[in-house]
């Protein structure tokens, strides 16, 4: 199990989740309604670092290799504000926004939060889509809607799959009951059961933002609607850290910087005041450092990632400017 060093004192957003069927052995915080308290550059951590097929094909375009790291961080800015009770609601460019943009935002925010609760609460630094893998997974792993979008591992190796919904209202039963019968046809990876099939669920309560999280009872099922999976641990490392290894590699102005015993090369966004980087030992494609979960630290502004990976938000990304409309920020 990773470390976790946060500092203490600061006000962060949160959001009210609700556990149900999780094994007791599992983190003690996946039973009975809580509240998941974490920093804009977590946030922005889990949205630019859950693996999709479009983030690695934009990372092998030079000066477009940032469009998708910006895109994903501009989306969390516009479309959600921090409350003075520090919850998230739904911002005013949000609703703005016609159904099927709204139902793109809303599917955005489901991945984002799968990612973050992974984090936080499963220890899987590591999620990934599946689109990232389509080309080499078995047709029937891909096709339609019968199987999960993402599947990850946790710092001791055991694979976690997971399907997340999301919603622009409120909770939406049919749904969950929808993830949770994908997540359901996951029979295992290279063989292996997964450790946990997590159903998720992001959604709106009048205006707040809320997550539904489920550990499905595993159902029988006829062994031609299972999926197994034939994705290795080193092709899903290997997916996760192309993106930011190939933009490092290209970014103009980038720097290396010592924070604690950790060094990091790390590179500026300005168009979201956000600087990314990764640990300077992953710039090599060497699979044992890829696989070595590190310390969590988080401040208000800075995020060190498990996965090696570092966000830190600048000004743009304050709370007073997060309780604004996202056109009354400066």
């Amino acid at each position: 199990m990773c470390l976790v060093k946060v500092c203490f004192g600061m006000t962060m957003p949160t959001i009210s989740y609700n556990p149900t069927r999780f094994p007791p052995a599992y983190h003690p915080r996946l039973a009975g309604r809580q509240a998941l308290s974490f920093t804009w550059a977590e946030l922005v951590w889990s949205a630019i670092s859950v693996g999709r097929r479009e983030l690695l094909h934009l990372f092998r375009h030079g000066p477009f290799s940032a469009f998708e790291m910006v895109y994903r961080a501009a989306m969390i800015y516009a479309n959600l504000c921090e409350t003075s009770s520090n919850t998230l609601t739904r911002s005013s460019a949000y609703d703005g926004l016609d159904p099927s943009e709204k139902s793109a935002i809303s599917y955005f925010m489901g991945m984002t939060l799968a990612k973050l609760f992974a984090d936080k609460l499963l220890d899987v630094p590591w999620l990934m889509h599946l689109d990232v893998y389509r080309a080499e997974l078995q047709p029937t792993a891909i096709r339609g809607r019968s199987r999960p979008d993402l599947v990850g591992q946790n710092s001791t190796g055991e694979w976690i799959a997971i399907e997340s919904k999301g919603r622009t209202n409120e909770y939406d039963r049919i749904a969950l009951e929808r993830a949770k019968g994908q997540v359901e046809n996951l029979s295992g990876i290279q063989g292996v059961a997964p450790a946990l099939r997590v159903a998720m669920l992001a959604y709106f309560d009048d205006g707040i933002l809320e997550c539904a999280i489920d550990d499905p009872d595993k159902k029988k099922t006829k062994a031609r609607e299972e999926v197994d999976l034939p994705l290795t641990k080193e092709r899903l490392l290997e997916g996760y850290y192309r993106p930011f290894r190939e933009w490092l590699r290209e970014a103009p102005n980038t720097r290396t910087e010592e924070i604690g015993t950790r060094q990091y090369i790390v590179g500026y966004m300005p168009e979201v005041d956000i600087s990314v980087g990764i640990s300077d030992d992953l710039l090599l494609e060497n699979v044992e450092a890829q696989a070595r979960p590190r310390e969590r630290s988080s401040t208000d502004r800075q995020y060190e990632g498990p996965d090696g990976v570092l966000v830190r938000v600048g000004e743009l990304w304050s709370e007073p400017n997060m309780r604004r409309q996202p056109q009354e920020r400066r």
